[in-house]
């Protein structure tokens, strides 16, 4: 009914989605879809240049990419290039994440948000699997030494069976844009393999940063 058409447009309008015109009484596109189409032309402006490096890097490892940026205190993920073993991870681009409980996350936590105490000390920890770090105090000793160490791992905390390496992206001025990482099943992630994984995430994450300074 027209009550209700009415209604939606003001929501419209409030939110400057739509614009009236006050003489002609007709509508127009707002400025918040200019907005957003712009952070959209960013958004593929970023995943086509990272893609090749991505690429590659999924070729050194062999397991699956993802590449995420931080966004309203989660992991965004931007872009996934699945490996050659075809793992079925459970993610999908342009879904989020806690930062609790994932690589990307904890990387974000340590590196892209000055104030990770109190971002960790409002949240809520929820235990996605067993292996979830739910504590506060534990979480925050585990940013600190992923602060020290320059990677983060995510030991089955999101996934049963899946382990993650993640390394944070940063740019020429050394602010962290992103993050990357690579995922596969705990059984091909012993201690070995993963000083291996950290040293290709983290020659990808160099190029990256020569892209995007």
């Amino acid at each position: 009914n027209k009550s209700e058409v009415y209604r939606m447009l003001d929501t419209m309008e409030d939110l400057n989605v739509i614009q009236q015109n006050q003489e002609k009484e007709k509508y127009r596109l707002g400025l918040k879809l200019f907005e957003l189409g712009q952070k959209v032309s960013i958004h593929k402006n970023f995943i086509s240049k990272a893609r090749p490096y991505m690429e590659d890097l999924v070729k050194r490892a062999g397991e699956t990419a993802h590449l995420a940026i931080y966004k309203d205190q989660k992991v965004y993920f931007m872009d996934k290039v699945v490996g050659r073993h075809d793992l079925q991870i459970n993610s999908q681009i342009g879904s989020e994440k806690p930062l609790h409980c994932t690589g990307l996350g904890k990387v974000m936590l340590a590196f892209a948000e000055p104030d990770y105490r109190s971002v960790i000390d409002s949240g809520k920890l929820e235990a996605v699997t067993k292996n979830t770090i739910t504590n506060k105090s534990l979480l925050k000793e585990e940013i600190e030494r992923i602060k020290n160490i320059g990677f983060a791992l995510d030991l089955e905390e999101n996934e049963i069976g899946l382990v993650c390496v993640a390394v944070p992206v940063f740019d020429a001025r050394g602010k962290c844009i992103a993050a990357i990482s690579t995922s596969g099943p705990s059984a091909r992630f012993n201690k070995n393999e993963i000083q291996t994984y950290t040293g290709d995430l983290k020659y990808t994450a160099n190029q990256l940063k020569h892209i995007f300074g």
